[in-house]
């Protein structure tokens, strides 16, 4: 059987609302898939004795193309395979005829867990073995010892209704053992809390995947500081000439800065959103204390948030890094700019010098001019009065004194008429 009980509740959905809309209207499938996730990743459902495997694995390619869930029921042994936006989870339960005096041995390995989820080769990311008991002992000590638990966290959840003991330690088959004592729960709470349970340890997992990249950034990120000091104290200092060598040494501190933020957000981010399930799915256990024992939840947190903020810290230090480099960025190009605009202004000052001096010369050539043209025209009367002499037309020379004034001033005046006619049209 390989129908999921979130699948019989979409299917059940999906005809009832299509029986209450007209034939003539179109329902579109997106509506189903957004109501499905109301019923999506359900508990398995059990009573009594059982060995709950859960493990969660990360494919190499990271890409996920479906997301739904199945769920196997063959006898005794119910397998479900979830798949998230990262990760690929199988959660297998066994159940037992009665309490076992030792921890029962899984009948699969990792790689035939794998094969269940359609996985070839992918990286483990947690292995959590859940074994289901009857009502604790009155001393718990001497039976955790029993299953090979070495210290021990434990606490009442569910209001006293069960209580979780674990040790939180790495078997050599890469599994963490949990053992849930169930006192009055009926199948669905005990699912539901084995499903918190499991929850709280993958999603401590996927966010803990953040903190190698946190630990490789540390001295980096000193690197990035100790530069960032040097070139602000070479910026204060650093002559007008030198300014492009410490423009290009800024913007490649910058590049790694940006590079490394770009490497790692996705993975902080995912990092910060996983922390808050755990915490969420914590209380969500109502925990009491047990005499003698640190609470599971406490335990959890205790260890688990310290990486957690190492991991916000480091993204916050990449966000400081990035906008002081991008200060300094901005300061040197505003230093860069002002010597642009100082050397832009003494060049409009010599070009406006030089421009007064050519009004100079040109006043200069305009009185130049007209003595020239005057000239020339004076040249062209004395021309016609001596050829008109010659052929036998006297002319009195008084009429020759007074045509020099005239022409010299008719050649002024038509000059400044044409440079009034230029400036108008300008």
């Amino acid at each position: 059987m390989t129908l999921s009980w979130a699948e019989e509740a979409v299917s059940a959905t999906t005809s009832a609302s299509t029986q209450d809309v007209c034939s003539s209207a179109t329902f579109k499938p997106e509506t189903a898939d957004f109501n499905s996730e109301l019923h999506a990743r359900p508990s398995i459902y059990f009573i009594g004795p059982a060995i709950v495997e859960h493990v969660a694995f990360m494919p190499l390619d990271g890409a996920i193309e479906e997301f739904h869930d199945t769920l196997e029921v063959d006898g005794e042994i119910s397998v479900r395979v979830e798949r998230h936006t990262e990760f690929v989870t199988v959660t297998r339960l066994r159940k037992l005829d009665s309490d076992p005096e030792r921890w029962p041995e899984s009948d699969l390995t990792e790689s035939d867990l794998a094969r269940l989820a359609g996985l070839n080769s992918p990286r483990l990311i947690c292995h959590v073995s859940i074994l289901a008991l009857g009502n604790s002992p009155d001393e718990l000590g001497p039976v955790l010892k029993t299953f090979g638990f070495g210290d021990t966290a434990a606490s009442s959840i569910g209001g006293g209704s069960a209580q979780v003991c674990s040790d939180f330690r790495v078997r050599p088959d890469n599994s963490s053992r949990i053992i849930l004592f169930n006192k009055d729960l009926n199948a669905h709470r005990l699912g539901r809390m084995v499903r918190r349970i499991f929850e709280i340890e993958t999603y401590r997992s996927m966010a803990l995947l953040g903190l190698p990249e946190a630990r490789r950034l540390a001295p980096l990120l000193g690197g990035y500081d100790a530069e960032l000091v040097q070139l602000t104290n070479r910026n204060l200092s650093t002559p007008t000439q030198q300014h492009k060598r410490l423009l290009d040494e800024i913007t490649v501190l910058s590049s790694h800065i940006i590079s490394a933020t770009a490497e790692t957000r996705n993975r902080f981010g995912a990092t910060a959103a996983y922390a808050k399930i755990v915490e969420e799915r914590i209380a969500l256990l109502r925990e009491t204390h047990v005499p003698g024992f640190q609470r599971f939840g406490t335990f959890v947190e205790r260890r688990f948030k310290p990486a957690v903020r190492t991991c916000e810290a480091t993204a916050l230090r990449l966000e400081h890094l990035s906008r002081a480099t991008m200060h300094l960025l901005d300061l040197l190009q505003t230093r860069i700019q002002v010597e642009i605009e100082f050397q832009n202004a003494t060049q409009i000052q010599a070009m406006a010098e030089r421009a007064a001096t050519q009004v100079k010369i040109q006043r200069a050539v305009e009185g130049f001019s007209i003595i020239a043209i005057s000239y020339y025209l004076l040249s062209l009367l004395k021309f016609l009065y001596e050829t008109a002499d010659h052929a036998g037309f006297h002319i009195d020379p008084v009429i020759m004194l007074v045509a020099v004034p005239v022409v010299v001033g008719a050649v002024a005046i038509t000059i400044l008429r044409v440079k009034h006619a230029l400036k108008a049209e300008n």
